[in-house]
């Protein structure tokens, strides 16, 4: 009797954990494409690549959806495999964005700079070609600071 009492304890017990453990862990495909979202969103990707991001949270949504209806196990991993992927792009062409805006500040600078030496500059010494009056002389003066030489050399790229 004492031996029924504790085989039938060990069934319950393991019969709870059982219950306990139903619900099944999310697919790392899963867990790695909630984790690539997250990190798109709080990029660049949300200011600048707004509708690269809302494909990325829809391909998740599915994913999760497919996780949580219980469908087959590979449809939801190859569901989260292409939202982590459309979570990366949208990364990327966030920073891409980014590195733009970046460049056109420099760009922007560099041409006012440019601009600033050349109204600071004295008129060319020495003779100038009547065909192109507004051609710098071939060679920098030997004095001229190295910013305004270089400047000068991409001036007559």
């Amino acid at each position: 009797m004492m031996r029924c009492n504790q085989g039938m304890a060990v069934m319950l017990l393991l019969g709870g954990l059982l219950g306990c453990a139903s619900a099944p862990l999310p697919p790392k495909e899963l867990i790695g494409a909630r984790k690539g979202y997250a990190r798109a969103r709080a990029g660049a990707a949300a200011e600048l690549a707004p509708a690269d991001l809302q494909g990325a949270r829809e391909a998740l949504e599915r994913a999760e959806r497919a996780f949580a209806e219980g469908r087959e196990l590979a449809e939801a991993r190859d569901l989260a495999y292409l939202a982590e992927r459309r979570a990366q792009l949208a990364e990327a062409l966030g920073r891409t964005a980014a590195m733009e805006r970046q460049r056109g500040a420099a760009l922007q600078a560099y041409g006012e700079l440019q601009l600033a030496l050349r109204r600071r500059r004295p008129p060319p010494a020495g003779p100038v070609d009547p065909a192109e009056p507004g051609k710098p002389p071939d060679k920098p003066p030997a004095r001229a600071r190295a910013a305004e030489r270089s400047l000068m050399i991409l001036n007559r790229r």
